[in-house]
């Protein structure tokens, strides 16, 4: 019967109660399996589009976030009497933000 397999991430080790030490055991590797989930879903950030949260609340930049690099969130407009959508139509075709109209 067994009676413990190795903790961890290292080989697979069986111990039975004939107080033998064997490799594989099917149970043993299960048990395994169960260890190497466990690391991967601690390891395993969901992220956003903005941050990265993994398992323990820790956050990342989302290294896949595109930047939001709109005129409009570049540049102060208040008081330009053109819309958002135009000012950033200008900066979209000429590659360059327009200066803002007082």
């Amino acid at each position: 019967m067994i009676v413990d397999c190795q903790p961890g991430l290292g080989p697979i080790t069986t111990y039975w109660s004939d107080g033998t030490v064997t490799g594989y055991t099917a149970y043993c590797q299960s048990v395994h399996d169960e260890a190497l989930q466990g690391e991967i879903d601690a390891n395993t950030s969901v992220c956003d589009g903005t941050v990265c949260t993994y398992p323990n609340g820790a956050t990342i930049p989302d290294p896949n976030a595109v930047p939001d690099d709109r005129c409009t969130n570049q540049i102060d407009y208040a008081g330009d009497p053109r819309s958002n959508a135009e000012i950033n139509s200008i900066g979209a075709s000429t590659g360059q933000c327009p200066a803002p109209i007082e």
